[in-house]
């Protein structure tokens, strides 16, 4: 047998060991603490205190006098109620978010910089444009106080800013543009006013007349022109048209125009004047007590007139009775519009669910096509429906002098390759079509029908005639690619 070897026991660390270690972990702690208190401490900056213009504020202001450098004057007066009007027209309502930035400004008016001089030196308030100013305004407080800011031209500066100044103080202050920007608004700005809110999918039909005459009319199969002559409209172009009707806005209030001389503005013999005409419809909804209840709204017409340009992007306009001034951002699209532009460039545009009936013919063959909407159904037999459960429909198509349907995939295919016929340039003004047409296409539904004729204008296109109208050409390869009907 072997023997077992012993582990032989460590010996516990000797004193003198254990002291150098409590000795060198005390010093370190201790040249911590020493570099610790000789690192400086500096002391948190001190800020000078703001500079406010003005010392009372805002609640205590009785009435403001708003004198720009352009413009009329207007005298503002605080009335029993608290709210501020004009003075002498009390009954004329101000718009309470325009005169509340004033308040605001005024309540708060704090310098974002002040200009320093040489000692001796004056500033000479011409050259900050404070003399005259491009805008001041006169404060009198409720205990006969009165102070007088002036506001001058833009300071330098990565952000917006003003230079200012105020009665009993000769130094040049600096403000940011929110102080000062609700006082360079004039008289017109501060009338109270609604605007326009129209809901153009209840649009019926727009006229237009003046330096451009136009005649537009809803179908549910799309709009329609009928002046200045008879032709089909662009859905795209139409929709866009709609949609800037809705977006309509005005800047400012003059007046009605009974108290506005209307030829000051353009308005006398305006540049554009539109008719708007909302078409009759009922209105359905629920009480609070679970009742169903229903009524009518009668057709309305909306009457808009254009006339100059205010010379700031804007223009001057008349709406149901008063004159007002609108950004041409919002209402430019008026002088801007072009016939041209909304006239339709792929005359087969109606979608499959919109069309009744279809003939093509060709050198004298002609097919005829008659279409119809069936509900749609599964493989076991079922209505087909789509997650909401609306019934979804497929298109059953019988060639005209048949009594079965065809096949509707062949159909389709064709008929998406018409719609693809677009034009591919204009026709020179006055262009006259003669001789007789290469193709013609009729279309149907239950609202119109479109003849759609295709006549020989170079070796390469056809001129395009929609209901005996031709503006635009299309290139004749593809028509005779479809020549082949299904």
């Amino acid at each position: 047998m072997e023997k077992v070897k012993k582990k032989r026991p460590k010996s516990a660390p000797k004193k003198p060991l254990l002291l150098l270690l409590t000795l060198l972990f005390t010093l370190a702690c201790a040249l911590g603490l020493f570099f610790l208190l000789r690192t400086p401490v500096f002391p948190e900056p001190t800020l000078p205190p703001p500079t406010y213009l003005l010392e009372k504020t805002a609640a205590e202001i009785s009435a403001l006098a708003i004198a720009p450098r352009e413009g009329v004057a207007y005298p503002l007066v605080r009335l029993a109620d608290g709210r501020f009007s004009l003075l002498g027209k009390e009954d004329t309502l101000l718009r309470e978010n325009v005169v509340d930035s004033m308040l605001s400004a005024l309540d708060s008016l704090e310098a974002n910089d002040t200009l320093l001089f040489a000692e001796g030196e004056k500033a000479d308030p011409s050259h900050f444009g404070l003399a005259p100013a491009q805008v001041q305004i006169t404060v009198t407080y409720q205990d006969g106080e009165k102070k007088t800011l002036r506001i001058g031209s833009e300071a330098p500066g990565d952000e917006k800013r003003y230079y200012a100044s105020v009665s009993g103080d000769d130094r040049i202050h600096v403000l940011l543009a929110p102080f000062c920007e609700p006082f360079f608004q004039d008289l017109h700005y501060l009338r109270a006013f609604e605007q326009p809110s129209l809901n153009a999918s209840l649009l019926d039909r727009i006229d237009i007349a003046g330096e451009t005459s136009l005649g537009l009319f809803y179908t549910p199969s799309g709009w329609l022109m009928d002046t200045p002559f008879a032709y089909p409209l662009s859905t795209a172009r139409t929709d866009a048209l709609l949609k800037s009707i809705e977006s309509m806005a005005f800047e400012a209030c003059l007046g009605s125009e009974k108290e506005v001389d209307l030829s000051l503005y353009g308005l006398a013999s305006p540049a554009l004047t539109i008719l708007l005409t909302q078409a009759p419809t009922r209105i359905t909804g629920e009480t609070t007590d679970g009742e169903q209840v229903s009524y009518e709204i009668p057709e309305k017409k909306y009457s808009l007139s254009l006339g100059n340009e205010t010379g700031e992007s804007g223009v001057y306009l008349l709406w149901e009775g008063n004159v007002y001034r609108a950004s041409n951002f919002l209402m430019g699209f008026w002088k801007e519009l072009a016939m041209e532009s909304l006239l339709l460039r792929n005359p087969v545009n109606l979608m499959i669910q919109d069309l009744d009936s279809i003939s093509f013919s060709y050198n004298g063959a002609s097919s005829g096509y008659h279409v119809r909407m069936v509900e749609s159904i599964t493989d076991t037999n079922e209505i087909a429906a789509d997650e909401y459960g609306n019934i979804l429909y497929d298109a059953a198509v019988r060639r005209e002098g048949e009594e079965k349907d065809m096949n509707a995939q062949d159909f389709l295919s064709w008929y998406a390759s018409l719609s693809a016929l677009g034009a591919s340039g204009k026709l020179p003004e006055g262009y006259q079509i003669t001789g007789e047409p290469l193709a013609v296409i009729t279309l149907e539904n239950a609202f119109f029908t479109r003849v759609i004729e295709f006549f020989p204008y170079d070796a390469l296109h056809c001129a395009v005639s929609v209901d005996g109208k031709a503006v635009f050409y299309t290139e004749t390869a593809p028509l005779l690619a479809l020549a082949a009907t299904p």
